[in-house]
């Protein structure tokens, strides 16, 4: 049997030929989805006509199908037409580019709703041709959440109306980063010259992935890091920040101290406006906050950041953010969404719909007392699914091999995981 990714929850070789090919005729409410992919259906050799039924099962799980057969013909049923979707990739899986194969009974269904890839589009631009292909690729090993890191120190890749600057200036970088070996080390050179010019999406680009990915039953979760990781925003608009200074846009990788200032009107004014023009173009109940890697330095030094910690009676920074991360909670809950952040968001202070994406080990522990609280998390653990790291560090294999529920009691917690590039 040919090696199915993700590999089905039941299925039995049998000895029956089944032609699968361009002589194929598609049935059923959902034949449809053979359309998205009629580019991958083995060209006929020898085949004869067939059909390929898409049966709707009210009993099968969301995004679950069975494949049976009978008299030659080929059957997915299905309850959805993700389910149908998932099916007729396990047959092009099954077919090898070959028009026949040993039928293979299947049944099968998601253990989790969320079966994420983030892509990083701040530091290296992905133009929305690449990201199409990206998305036919999640489609076809049945992966549901596009997460698009769309801006950090490094570049801010999303056109905002009302800041314009953000992708005029914000998006231009004087150098960057490359990987030298990416087979072998994580060593990476610096290359002068300006990059980042004319690099951004439109926000009618953005509609586009969303409809494309839609088509695909994948959702379009968009990511806005704050507070930190902030230099381009604040090179375009350096009122949000504490000291209110210019700064560049971040040519190198790393961490950095330009945070919104959280004691500043202006840095919420900012923000919810970012929210509320990207709200109306991704239609997903889920927004992503960012939130990683914030350092204090700027907040111990700034005057207003110290009297709100006072007057709010909050006893570090992490409760400082806490503070920041609940006002934007509550402003995405009245636009009907969900608020998703990286580990670091986790605090006493936090509002507890708040979903954490847990991404470094030493945050296991945090993550596991934030699901005894009733809290849920999705895991994305650095040493196993970071795509962008050498594959001397990452084999496949350990990724492949991954399993996110590390304690028993957590299953119930873990909304999914995330790959990420």
């Amino acid at each position: 049997m040919a090696d199915i990714i993700p590999r089905p929850a039941r299925a039995k070789q049998t000895d029956e030929k089944i032609w699968f090919s361009e002589n194929t005729v598609f049935n059923g409410e959902f034949a449809e989805v053979a359309e998205l992919f009629k580019n991958l259906i083995p060209k006929a050799q020898n085949a004869s006509k067939n059909t390929l039924n898409f049966i709707t099962d009210s009993d099968i799980a969301a995004e679950g199908y069975k494949i049976l057969y009978s008299d030659g013909d080929i059957n997915i049923f299905c309850g959805d037409k993700a389910g149908a979707l998932y099916g007729f990739m396990t047959l092009i899986q099954l077919a090898g580019g070959k028009d026949c194969f040993n039928a293979v009974i299947i049944e099968d269904a998601p253990k989790y709703s969320w079966r994420g890839f983030m892509l990083d589009c701040s530091r290296h631009f992905w133009t929305v041709d690449k990201i199409k292909q990206i998305l036919d690729y999640l489609a076809m090993i049945k992966m549901n959440v596009f997460h698009w890191h769309l801006c950090d120190d490094q570049g801010w890749r999303i056109e905002i109306k009302k800041y314009p600057l953000l992708t005029q200036k914000g998006a231009v970088r004087k150098g960057t980063q490359y990987s030298v070996n990416q087979l072998r080390d994580k060593d990476t050179t610096y290359v002068e010259g300006e990059y980042g010019k004319g690099l951004f999406y439109t926000q009618d680009d953005a509609r586009e992935i969303v409809r494309y990915a839609a088509e695909r039953n994948i959702t379009v979760i968009p990511e806005i890091d704050v507070p930190g990781h902030s230099t381009a925003a604040i090179a375009c608009y350096p009122e949000i920040s504490c000291a209110g200074e210019a700064v560049e846009v971040e040519p190198h990788f790393g961490i950095f101290k330009n945070n919104l200032c959280v004691s500043k009107p202006e840095a919420y004014e900012f923000i919810k406006d970012v929210i509320d023009e990207l709200c109306e173009i991704f239609p997903a109940p889920y927004f992503h906050i960012g939130g990683d890697e914030v350092l204090s330095d700027q907040w111990s030094n700034c005057p207003g950041c110290q009297a709100l910690m006072k007057e709010k009676g909050l006893k570090n920074y992490t409760e400082l953010q806490g503070y920041f991360n609940n006002i934007l909670v509550a402003h995405l809950k009245a636009h009907g969404k969900q608020t998703i952040g990286w580990n670091e968001i986790i605090s006493e202070n936090l509002d507890s719909s708040a979903i954490p994406e847990v991404w470094t080990t030493d945050a296991l522990q945090k993550s596991v007392e934030w699901a005894q609280k009733g809290g849920k998390t999705i895991q994305i653990l650095y040493p196993y699914v970071y795509a962008d790291q050498p594959y001397s560090i990452i084999p496949l294999s350990k990724t492949y091999n991954y399993n996110p529920v590390f304690f028993f009691f957590f299953y119930q917690k873990i909304i999914g995981f995330e790959m990420r590039q």
